[in-house]
């Protein structure tokens, strides 16, 4: 598949019974949920406060309308790429599909794919509604889907339809033109993969009122005016928010209102302790499937290894015991006493607080070394290097040791944003003076220089 084709899903709201409503009454005819790109996050890294996310914090949100209101829908991508671990994610994912409700998921090539080798493909029916384009022969999932609502005695279908040519796009407005004499239908395009060539083509042929583009952010946005037609929105991707968009009814013979919102999901929204015990699930599996020690690993350069924090106490005593604790200590040329922070020195014990101490995308910014060669590798074989050491900031070690300081350390080097990333630490980006304070374990002002301008000489 290349990069012009497009995923699109047409959803037609047809009204086919109108029921007056009162001067001033408004009635919400759906509320359309969608999600999509998840990408294989289930959970925020949980490193730091202010994240978003987690599949059981989204059970809230759908379920604040009822089964009998709404209608949500996947527009695929749940995995990243085909992995050992994605393998196991993408099982995970459609389990919490199906116990949050999911009306409908769009399987995408690259989802169908997955589902075969995880093999799932022929049970995905069972869990919720799936509908593909472009599919395999031997696939056999249909193109669309239906589902009706009963509104005031006012009958809503909302057809999910996946098309993907140019030439299905252009057949859409005759195989869902509206009966002769029929009120007019609500329609809902969604792009999922597709140019800013695709979109303006496709808004050009008049038939739908709200059209969804692939992701600019994280967070589903307005793209067009609040007022346009159509009008146009953005998906979200990673789980971090809920798309929303309710169809609200003014009057008899009146095209419903639209209304989009997007819906955080915050860590202060109540967790759905069934999907608590999912991921749990993950996390056995992916312990079991010892995906940690089948990680794939960098030769260090020259010959270098890790050896581990305890080596370098033979030198380094204070800066190692100041690693350590969190006693204060005056730098000049700071405003104020400056604290180191254990909770590095301790970076792997908060992975073990949450069950994910087996999980490598968690444990690699939590011990030492662990994408190289004589790195970490587990808690048994490499219990030296767990937690963040002395080697993550200045290098592997054993040439140094060996050399008795003679030769310096070298690369490959961490740097604070290496895991203070936004995806793991929201919080790290308007503050980083503040963190920088909290890991001082040195005495002579020179040091300063070279955290902060590892490239500036120090002579």
């Amino acid at each position: 598949m290349t990069g012009k084709t497009a995923f699109i899903f047409l959803l037609t709201a047809t009204t086919v019974l109108a029921v007056p409503v009162a001067p001033g009454q408004t009635r919400e005819l759906v509320t359309i949920f969608f999600t999509g790109n998840e990408l294989g996050s289930m959970q925020p890294c949980g490193c730091s406060g202010g994240q978003l996310g987690g599949l059981d914090r989204r059970y809230a949100v759908l379920n604040a309308v009822g089964p009998q209101n709404r209608l949500i829908i996947d527009t695929g991508s749940l995995v990243s790429e085909s992995t050992e671990q994605n393998l196991i994610k993408f099982n995970i994912i459609v389990q919490a599909f199906a116990q949050l409700g999911y009306d409908v998921v769009n399987l995408t090539e690259q989802d169908i794919l997955i589902a075969r080798q995880a093999g799932l493909l022929d049970g995905l029916g069972s869990l919720f509604n799936c509908i593909t384009v472009g599919s395999p022969d031997d696939v056999k999932l249909p193109a669309k889907f239906t589902k009706r609502f009963t509104l005031n005695g006012t009958f809503i279908d909302i057809a999910v339809v996946a098309a993907e040519t140019e030439d299905q796009i252009s057949r859409l407005p005759d195989l869902f033109s509206s009966p002769a004499g029929s009120p007019s239908a609500v329609k809902i395009l969604i792009l999922n993969r597709a140019d800013a060539k695709t979109v303006a083509a496709v808004s050009k042929i008049h038939l739908f009122d709200l059209l969804i583009v692939p992701p600019q952010s994280d967070e589903p946005t307005l793209v067009s005016d609040a007022n346009a037609s159509p009008l146009v929105i953005s998906s979200g991707r990673l789980g971090k928010y809920v798309g929303k968009t309710q169809a609200i009814f003014d009057g008899a013979g009146q095209k419903p209102r639209l209304k989009f919102t997007s819906v955080p999901v915050t860590e202060d929204i109540p967790q759905h302790q069934p999907l608590v015990e999912l991921y749990k699930d993950y996390q056995r599996l992916v312990k079991d499937a010892n995906i940690i020690e089948k990680q794939p690993r960098f030769i260090l350069p020259g010959n270098l290894e890790y050896v581990g924090s305890k080596y370098c106490k033979l030198c380094h005593d204070y800066e190692y015991e100041k690693w350590m604790t969190s006693k204060q200590v005056f730098i000049p040329g700071l405003s104020k006493q400056a604290s180191s922070d254990s909770r590095h020195a301790d970076a792997f014990a908060t992975l073990e607080k949450v069950g994910s101490e087996y999980d490598p995308e968690c444990v690699v910014c939590h011990v030492v070394g662990m994408q190289y060669q004589t790195g970490y590798i587990s808690p048994a074989k490499t219990p030296e290097l767990k937690d963040v050491g002395c080697e993550n900031c200045h290098g592997p070690g054993s040439e140094h040791l060996r050399s008795l300081g003679a030769i310096e350390t070298s690369g490959p080097m961490s740097t604070c944003s290496d895991c203070h990333t936004a995806e793991h630490s929201g919080e790290y980006a308007a503050n980083q003076k503040q963190y920088f304070e909290k890991i001082i374990h040195w005495r002579e002002p020179v040091s300063i220089i070279r955290v902060t301008e590892p490239n500036r000489s120090s002579k």
